[in-house]
């Protein structure tokens, strides 16, 4: 009677089975997170609430994935082991890094097997507890340093955490499905009641700020589950889409993007809500004493939707997966000497983390390309006297932010097509009725920026704004994922 449930709200909803599972699983969180606001919870001992979060969290993976709750139970018990042994060794590190990561490979091979579209599986929120495992070992590891790196002080770990904490800080019903990350040290401080109201030492005064992310979810999640009806991922290996004219499938093209994104911004503002509602993403005061929950957002709306630039759009995009591959990938490969490399390793770690499909490892390869395109238009731009001011004219810049809006829509929509139709057949079939102008365009942007600046001076020494801007593009760009 319960699955009969399930499967009528998927049909309300247009949506699959998989799919609507996930969705309660995390409107779920808002009624948790009342209860645990409530004097019942709130104001119990420390282990109480870890058994709370981890009675919960089992729940909904047992709603969604069954028995193959099993697999995030082993990996757990494994690294808790490893942890208690070795942590704060590199040794512990290698190990927690090798096997999280082997896990959840292994569980592709088996799960991705033979299978033509994505599919909602264990690996899923394996993906999350991989990063989350992970990053403990790190943390641990970092806290037995004299003097702790200041970039680790926040998240550095004097001693393993107990068996309880770390059950607790990975089946959290307000980040096991879908993340966001968030460092233990974070999840303790919130427990041990760190960020509850000073005054009333309380529950803070979080639900104007939740409910904001709740509707904006709602909203997000809506609109794809609107547009998708007219345009989807089988539309574009239609017939119907492939036979229109060029110019057509890219106005499509970016309709589609725009829409893919959707479902992921929405599931996070959703997740985001559920965990403002408890008080785990406090992050500090502003001018005005006010307290800001943002510490765990996943997406910048306003820097999202204003995006003109795809730098823009990997700054404002899974944040806080882009900072952990910062932070535990990208900065720990400074040996390497070369942040080309260092980046490079990076994003074949996103792809591998994501999945072993040849599309993610496209759509990757294509964001390092493009980011590499936008740092050579910038270097260009920069060589080419009184450009960069022309540019900046008040009249022109309504019509310079609709070309790189529309510029870096349809790269980024490029680039999602891999990412969302995951197989060869697939997106090479898609790409070849656009005639492959996604690759073409990298291509002649790259030839004609090396032969203007051939032709070119080099940019005087005041002249700072490209290089810059190229920097921090780097640096930015190594950080993102999806």
């Amino acid at each position: 009677m319960f699955d009969s449930a399930v499967m009528f709200v998927a049909g309300l909803l247009g949506a699959s089975e998989s799919a609507t599972r996930l969705l309660l699983s995390l409107l779920s969180g808002y009624p948790l997170a009342m209860l645990y606001r409530s004097p019942l919870l709130y104001n119990q001992p420390a282990p109480v609430k870890h058994v709370y979060f981890i009675i919960t969290g089992l729940l909904q993976c047992c709603f969604n994935f069954g028995t193959e709750v099993y697999h995030s139970l082993i990996n757990i018990a494994i690294i808790y082991i490893v942890l208690r042994l070795a942590g704060g060794t590199k040794a512990s590190v290698v190990f927690a890094f090798v096997f999280n990561t082997g896990y959840l490979v292994g569980g592709y091979c088996f799960e991705t097997s033979g299978v033509n579209s994505y599919n909602i599986s264990w690996t899923m929120p394996h993906c999350v507890l991989t990063l989350r495992l992970t990053a403990v070992a790190f943390d641990l590891y970092d806290g037995q340093k004299k003097p702790i790196p200041p970039e680790s002080r926040d998240s550095s770990l004097i001693k393993c955490p107990s068996l309880l904490e770390l059950l607790g800080q990975c089946y959290f019903f307000g980040g096991f499905l879908v993340g966001p990350q968030y460092c233990m040290q974070r999840y303790l401080n919130f427990v041990h009641g760190v960020y509850s109201d000073p005054r009333t030492k309380g529950p803070p005064n979080t639900t104007p700020a939740a409910l904001e992310r709740f509707f904006l979810g709602i909203v997000y999640i809506g609109a794809f589950q609107v547009v998708v009806m007219f345009v989807s991922d089988d539309y574009l290996q239609s017939s119907a889409f492939q036979e229109r004219g060029l110019l057509f499938k890219c106005v499509v093209l970016m309709l589609w993007g725009k829409t893919c994104l959707n479902k992921y911004i929405g599931s996070w503002l959703l997740t985001e809500g559920a965990i403002i509602y408890c008080g785990l993403s406090y992050r500090d005061v502003d001018n005005n004493n006010v307290a800001q929950w943002d510490a765990c957002t996943n997406v910048r709306l306003q820097h999202l939707e204003s995006a003109c630039t795809l730098y823009h759009y990997i700054q404002s995009f899974n944040c806080n997966t882009n900072l952990w591959m910062a932070k535990y990938i990208f900065k720990r490969l400074r040996f390497l000497g070369n942040k080309m490399v260092s980046q490079c390793v990076t994003l074949l770690y996103l792809a591998v983390w994501h999945g072993l499909d040849t599309g993610y490892y496209v759509c990757f390869f294509l964001e390092f390309v493009y980011m590499f395109c936008e740092r050579q238009v910038s270097e260009t731009v920069g060589r080419v006297e009184g450009l960069n001011s022309w540019l900046s004219r008040p009249e022109l810049q309504p019509v310079v932010y609709v070309v790189k809006k529309v510029y870096s829509t349809f790269l980024l929509s490029w680039a999602l097509v891999a990412f969302s139709l995951l197989h060869t057949r697939k997106w090479s079939s898609v790409y070849a009725s656009l005639h492959y102008v996604g690759f073409v365009i990298p291509l002649v942007v790259v030839a004609a920026s090396v032969l203007l600046r051939r032709l070119l001076p080099k940019p005087v020494a005041h002249n700072g704004l490209a290089a810059s801007s190229s920097s921090s593009a780097t640096a930015r760009s190594s950080e993102k994922t999806d």
